[in-house]
């Protein structure tokens, strides 16, 4: 990373939302995917234990046994939620957050000037972290009608000159999961052209109705070109801890955890004693969490629709990915958001600031309470839409 990179980062759909919250006092914000709801009171309870002990607030990186029982935690909770066996010293990184693991993974694989395959719409974090370290994007789009990432649209050279390969499931802005047959196509492509694939997983406890992602590790030849970044944010609800970790190619990983000794000190020893827990309970903890968002996708695509919006279940995640009504399709995203926030005090994401394939698109976050989804709807009404029916939201 230098100055010239940081100086010349491009604006996203974060950078933006930063300017429209600035512009009134009062906000629905339903454009972040920050969870506001506690987590499990078990899990509050065990840090409580874990933070008295006044021989646990040095390094993270200086309790040897916990970061050994971390990993063999998480190699357990693989094992039983996607039958992959980790070799735990090898194949196992704790990180800061998977924010920071997208970092120190693309830094160990990437040289100034190499390539990263990335697909549009995405998380716009990936491209501004291959910008900061010197890297290329090549773009490549998705199947408009289910937003599926469409890897035979990538040319051949584009193959040949790319390192890594970037996927999220499920899509995040799109909530879209990616399929085994998808997911083994780009293994072969790894494999043949001599990339590395990332997979993006952060969402993956959060599936609705017959949908489950699929762990990239658990197909056959990942080890060498795949790596996995799995986090306890959304599940737990603890993104302010800062939990996540990136798991399978073995180069890779010590790579990147070379990269991370050398600039922190590892996760703070209480926060990595309550992860044991949590990562042994995952399946009681995310299967509460995922009733609870699946009230709030239930109540809001219904309204939404109601309304006349054209709103679909995600298959993943807590967000809505939704086309602009056609009323307000001569309209740029970011001019609709701009409007929809000053006449109802509704602030949503653009679709856009994920990349061109974003564009006439929103992503809804529906991280907030019911009361506060119905005080949107409330004002999404406001819009007056030709489709709109029945009567207002209670």
């Amino acid at each position: 990373m230098s100055k010239k990179y940081i100086n010349t980062i491009p604006e996203d759909a974060f950078c933006f939302i930063d300017k429209e919250l600035s512009k009134k006092d009062k906000v629905i914000n339903l454009s972040i995917g920050n969870p506001i709801d506690p987590p499990n009171g078990s899990i509050i309870n065990n840090l409580n234990k874990y933070i008295q002990d006044e021989n646990v607030h040095g390094y993270g990186f200086s309790d040897k046994d916990t970061e050994k029982d971390v990993k063999k935690a998480i190699s357990r909770y693989y094992k039983r939620r996607f039958n992959v066996e980790l070799e735990e010293e090898n194949q196992v990184a704790l990180l800061n957050g998977t924010k920071e693991g997208i970092y120190y993974l693309l830094s160990a694989m990437l040289d100034e000037g190499d390539k990263v395959l990335i697909p549009s719409p995405s998380y716009s974090v990936y491209m501004n972290i291959v910008h900061l370290i010197g890297g290329q994007t090549i773009y490549f789009p998705c199947d408009r009608a289910n937003f599926i990432p469409d890897l035979d649209s990538i040319k051949e050279q584009e193959l040949i000159d790319a390192k890594v390969m970037v996927l999220c499931s499920p899509g995040n802005p799109t909530t879209k999961i990616l399929p085994k047959s998808f997911l083994e196509k780009a293994i072969g492509l790894a494999k043949k052209y001599d990339f590395k694939i990332i997979h993006d997983v952060a969402y993956g406890e959060l599936c609705y109705e017959d949908n489950d992602v699929t762990s990239i590790l658990s197909l056959p030849n990942s080890s060498n070109v795949c790596i996995e970044l799995y986090s306890l944010s959304k599940s737990c609800n603890v993104a302010g801890w800062r939990i996540g970790f990136a798991l399978g190619c073995k180069e890779v990983i010590e790579n990147a955890k070379t990269l991370k000794y050398n600039v922190d000190f590892g996760t703070f020893i209480p926060f990595q004693k309550a992860t044991i827990d949590m990562l042994d309970n995952m399946e009681t903890y995310s299967k509460h969490q995922a009733k609870t968002y699946k009230e709030r996708i239930d109540y809001f695509v219904s309204e939404l629709n109601r309304i006349g919006w054209s709103a679909k279940a995600p298959e993943g995640s807590f967000f809505l990915w939704v086309k602009i009504p056609d009323e307000y399709k001569h309209m740029k995203d970011t001019e609709f958001i701009s409007y929809v926030l000053d006449k109802t005090d509704v602030l949503m994401l653009p679709g856009s600031g994920f990349g061109y394939g974003g564009k006439g698109y929103v992503r809804i976050a529906l991280v907030e309470k019911l009361d506060v989804l119905k005080e949107a709807i409330r004002g999404l009404e406001k819009l007056q839409l030709k489709q709109q029916k029945g009567i207002c939201a209670s």
